[in-house]
């Protein structure tokens, strides 16, 4: 309500409507008088009244004295005090609130209004939940008075007054019918709008936007704040806002879009009316996820779109895409058929013109290459070092495109050396990596990869090199494509292979096999030890002179053709 004359005293106060004429055995009768504030007095006996009516009615010694009793209404726990005003008309009126001067702060929490504040003597609320007790043990005439600052008095009454209790939110459950004299003077605010001086109100179709509310001249007046809005000319709860949104807890801007915890559901204003998308999901290649504070879809790397949907990017199926873009050499994410998250490769940009994948690298004994099937179907080592990138990746990138292959090898004499196939291939591990290769040109000296042809992989805890007699991966202690190559006794006599196995030639290819054999499981071997000292355990490349046997780097790389 407003007031163009000035700020009101007001009290809120109950009388019994009915009048009933109690016949009580034994009475309670407090009186404080706040006249006084120190002093009260106390007349006891074994019962209390249920509110200022009955106490005014059963005191015959206090009556016509306003002032604080113990009252304790029809199942309320313990007695309390209230403030009994019987100066008013015929008195026994139960005063339910005071504001006069403004020393007690109204701003205050739903405990507060619950259980009660301030002082019965000056101003003070005395409990919804003393109030909802109250009103409903009988019917209860609810009588507002107010004065202005000029001192003008006018009061308002309603003859049926109820509450309801905490589960009902202390509503108003019944007022009756109104009387009063100050209609000329009163204005009431309309329904969920307050009296106050607070400047910034919302409307639903712009809930982001304060209507300031400066330019006013008077310092109080009806305004539509707190969890409630404007929507036309009505002021509504902010939850009945056509485009509010119960998971934000709060209402949409016309255009703007909110999407659930899940991303399971989206939600859109439009002309200030809520559109729920409940089909919204993201994409088996997008992920929910809240990036600069906006929760939705969002595509995976290497994918792009809105999130819903998600298209491949354009990236590197390899380093040959890489060097057409002008990238220089070192590291860098490919993304080969099957690995949309990609996989990192080291990419030789500056030599043999460019482009290459590199899948193996020897340059120092660092690293170990004398491993199991999983560590070189997975790979290890580093890109930028000394590593075996994975037989996984290598099927994956090789038959996605024809390749070639380059080897490229350097002795203790630092003397460099190239091996280069028309196409290189392995199948899936199914197929256990079989290695299929094309024509071969270079400068090695021999095809020393061709025994190798068509074979599978094998490695110490899976042999799959056809031999029998051998488990050729534990004997060249390394992993590669072996087969049943060379045996001594196959071509000579047990003399002859007395004097040819311990030949110099022989000592990297050729494991002894007792006193009278030797034999190899292939001409090369670029994943043994990088120094091994006993017989046909370091890494060889057959006919590279008589350093065949001192390979000192190698490095295998892949470009398209």
């Amino acid at each position: 309500m407003t007031n163009p004359r000035g700020t009101f005293f007001t009290v809120m106060m109950l009388w019994h409507m009915l009048g009933m004429q109690l016949a009580i055995v034994g009475v309670m009768c407090l009186q404080a008088s706040y006249a006084q504030e120190s002093s009260y007095f106390l007349f006891q006996q074994p019962d209390y009244q249920r509110d200022c009516k009955e106490v005014l009615n059963a005191c015959s010694s206090t009556h016509n004295t306003s002032g604080v009793y113990l009252i304790k209404p029809d199942g309320y726990p313990e007695p309390f005090e209230v403030f009994c005003d019987n100066d008013l008309n015929t008195g026994g009126w139960t005063i339910l609130h005071r504001r006069s001067v403004g020393s007690i702060k109204f701003n205050r929490t739903w405990t507060d209004f619950q259980n009660g504040f301030g002082f019965l003597g000056s101003e003070f609320w005395i409990g919804n939940e003393k109030i909802a007790f109250l009103t409903n043990q009988k019917q209860y005439q609810l009588r507002i008075e107010f004065q202005n600052a000029a001192g003008e008095a006018y009061y308002v009454t309603y003859d049926n007054f109820r509450i309801s209790d905490e589960w009902g939110q202390f509503s108003i459950a019944s007022l009756g019918t109104y009387e009063g004299t100050a209609e000329s003077q009163i204005e009431w605010c309309p329904t969920n709008q307050i009296f106050s001086n607070e400047t910034c109100e919302r409307r639903c179709d712009d809930p982001d936007t304060c209507i300031s509310s400066t330019s006013r001249t008077e310092l109080e007046k009806c305004v539509c704040v707190g969890d409630y809005m404007i929507q036309g000319e009505d002021c509504i709860p902010q939850n009945q806002c056509s485009c509010f949104v119960t998971e934000k807890g709060g209402v949409l801007t016309d255009g703007e879009i909110y999407v659930n915890s899940d991303c399971t559901s989206r939600s859109v204003c439009s002309n200030n009316q809520l559109i729920v998308e409940e089909s919204y999901h993201c994409s088996d290649d997008a992920t929910c996820d809240v990036r600069d504070g906006i929760r939705r879809c969002y595509c995976i790397d290497g994918y792009e779109g809105a999130g819903v949907t998600c298209t491949r990017k354009v990236v590197p199926k390899d380093c040959q895409e890489l060097y057409v873009d002008g990238s220089s050499h070192g590291v860098y994410t490919i993304y080969p058929d099957g690995w949309p998250s990609g996989i990192q490769v080291y990419c030789e940009m500056e030599s043999n013109v460019g482009g290459w994948t590199v899948f193996q690298r020897r340059s120092t004994a660092a690293v170990d290459f004398y491993r199991d099937w999983s560590e070189y179907k997975n790979g290890f080592g580093n890109p930028s070092q000394d590593h075996w990138l994975g037989n996984k990746y290598i099927y994956s990138i090789t038959n996605q495109k024809t390749y070639q292959l380059r080897i490229d090898l350097r002795n203790s004499r630092s003397s460099s050396y190239y091996a280069l196939y028309s196409s290189f291939s392995i199948s899936d591990e199914s197929d256990k990596y079989r290695l299929s290769i094309g024509s071969f040109s270079g400068t090695v000296g021999q095809n020393s990869l061709s025994n190798s042809n068509n074979k599978q992989f094998s490695t110490k805890d899976q042999d799959n090199d056809g031999w029998s007699n051998y488990d050729c991966a534990e004997r060249h202690r390394g992993a590669w494509w072996f087969g049943r190559d060379y045996l001594c006794r196959d071509h000579y006599s047990a003399s002859n292979c007395r004097s040819y196995c311990p030949g110099y030639d022989n000592y990297c290819e050729a494991f002894p096999d007792g006193n009278e054999n030797c034999a190899h499981c292939a001409n090369s071997h670029l994943n043994a030890d990088y120094d091994g000292s006993t017989r046909g355990t370091n890494i060889f490349w057959e006919d590279l002179g008589q350093f065949d046997c001192n390979v000192q780097s190698v490095e295998m790389k892949i470009r398209p053709n």
